[in-house]
């Protein structure tokens, strides 16, 4: 019993031991200021970026948090709104000392936006400028989906870490060595995935007005917002919001659905209205289109691709402000959404009314380059993403904006007259033909089952470099996806001539291919009349 009492008494002593140790280390982390931890993607980007809790007088610091859209999308490692921000601020307000910090993040939703400008806190930001709406819906950022993710035992350990300021040091530390020891990822694209069949979404990606999920998460991402802008007062941040705009004119919805009861016959009736519609529409007879949509229309107006031909033929006949009507509901009837309806806009509007958000009407920067301002290419150049040329217009009028403000100083200090031509920015920046091909060849890849998109960026890329095997490669696989054999082949022929090897790879991968490739290479045996 003795020897019981000493062994207990023994790790007692160890445990005592050891909560005394990691008290005396978190006091001492505590007095040296080291900040309590965040995510591996916040600290990644903190120590990227040689961030330090202690923040001198006289630096203004902004942080952007945000999607894809404010990352930058395919030109991130270059160019994006925050970016541009930060040049046009170091000309305007040359005397001053500030930093811009992009905490933006590809396909994060609005709950991981709010948690990463609460992790970053303890980095005393002056002003926080946010861009969200598009990704509510999209797997993993769902409510349901972070609830779950939230209750796990290892969301529970990490959250235990994070508060603990010597654990957080450690962790930091950890992703410092990890980051200056990684090996180097090879960057060039591999080009054996091309041939492969492209993603679609999913049954439970189907989401409608109809579906208490929609709503559910219409809720949740108003509660983070609202919770951003109560982190914001809590601790003396300003707050800027970039409401978000999205392609109305240029991308079709991802799917259709009737969300309208339709009797069998009524049902048979819409469908013989849309699909002479869309002959009459393919056929170039944009007014015989018109009458066939409306018809169908009348039975059922939930069908999103149907909006989305009317709002095509009546911008076509120049009816421009009917045609952004139905673009409209295109957008919000579209069933798989990954742009920001029409309810989650007036969120923003809301909250401008009545929590007094500070909020950047987006569409009206960008207007000026979509013609009667409905949205499209060339400032929006898939779904969502600017262009260059969109990052340029918001990084200029988000500058402007703070002038207009006196957040960092007054507006007659800033040297507008400074201001030089985007070309010349570009140019410092390292915008080239290099990024645009390589942002152009990761859309067709972005694009997934959307055909005609894939098949328009691969021939941007190859107006830019015709003999770029992997644009051909990419050209030649969406038309034989699309059923344009011929088409196809053509485009491997060329492939031959720039790039045998591609070639044969393609060959190793699709068997089809290459039988159809002989076939057609090969020409007739001649038939002996003797």
């Amino acid at each position: 019993m003795s020897q019981m009492n000493r062994i207990l008494k023994t790790i007692f002593q160890s445990l005592i031991g050891t909560v005394l140790l990691f008290i005396s280390l978190e006091g001492a982390f505590y007095l040296v200021g080291a900040p309590s931890g965040a995510s591996r993607f916040a600290e990644s980007v903190i120590i990227r970026e040689h961030l330090s809790p202690k923040k001198s007088k006289d630096e203004f610091r902004i942080f952007t948090y945000g999607e894809s859209t404010m990352y930058g999308a395919h030109y991130g490692a270059v160019s994006s709104p925050a970016r541009w921000l930060e040049i046009y601020l170091k000309d305007f307000l040359p005397n001053q000392k500030i930093d811009v910090v992009n905490f933006a993040r590809l396909g994060c939703g609005s709950y991981f936006i709010y948690n990463t400008f609460k992790q970053t806190l303890a980095y005393k930001p002056d002003l926080a400028i946010f861009y969200l709406g598009h990704n509510g819906f999209l797997p993993g950022n769902r409510k349901d989906e972070v609830k779950l993710e939230e209750s796990t035992f290892g969301a529970y350990l990490r959250r235990l870490i994070q508060k603990s300021r010597f654990f957080s040091a450690v962790y930091r530390s950890w992703i410092k060595l990890s980051i200056q020891f990684k090996t180097g990822s090879n960057k060039e694209s591999d080009l054996n995935a091309i041939e492969t069949e492209p993603s679609t979404f999913k049954p439970e990606d189907v989401i409608t007005k109809d579906n208490p999920v929609y709503w559910e998460n219409i809720e949740f991402s108003k509660q983070n917002i609202w919770r951003i802008l109560e982190l914001a007062k809590e601790n003396g941040i300003h707050v800027l919001f970039l409401k978000p705009v999205c392609n109305l004119k240029d991308f079709s919805p991802n799917h259709s659905v009737h969300t309208k009861e339709l009797t069998k016959r009524e049902l048979v009736e819409w469908e013989k209205w849309y699909a002479n519609g869309k002959f009459e529409q393919n056929e170039g007879h944009t007014v015989n289109a018109l009458e066939f949509y409306r018809k169908a229309y009348a039975v059922d107006p939930t069908y999103a691709d149907l909006a989305f031909r009317l709002g095509e033929t009546y911008f076509q006949l120049g009816d421009y402000r009917t045609a952004r009507r139905y673009f409209e509901e295109a957008r919000d009837h579209d069933a798989v959404i990954n742009r920001a309806t029409d309810d989650v806009l007036k969120i923003f509007e809301e909250f401008q009314k009545t929590e007094d958000l500070q909020l950047i009407d987006t569409k009206k920067i960008l207007a000026e380059e979509a013609k009667e301002g409905i949205l499209g290419e060339p400032v929006i150049e898939d779904n969502v993403h600017f262009s260059l040329k969109g990052h340029f217009l918001v990084g200029r009028a988000l500058a402007n904006e703070m002038a207009g403000r006196n957040w960092i100083a007054p507006k007659e200090q800033w040297r507008f007259e400074r201001e030089r031509s985007h070309e010349e920015i570009a140019n410092q920046m390292g915008i080239n033909q290099d990024l645009l091909i390589s942002a152009y060849l990761k859309s067709i890849v972005y694009f997934g089952s959307r055909l005609e998109n894939r098949i328009r960026f691969a021939q941007k890329v190859l107006e830019l470099d015709p003999k770029n095997s992997e644009a051909l490669r990419h050209l030649a696989w969406a038309y034989w996806l699309n059923g344009q054999y011929a088409q196809a082949l053509e485009i491997y022929k060329e492939l031959e001539r720039v790039d045998p090897d591609s070639l044969s790879e393609v060959f190793k991968l699709r068997p089809k291919i290459k039988k159809a490739y002989r076939n057609v290479r090969m020409p007739p045996t001649p038939i002996s009349i003797y």
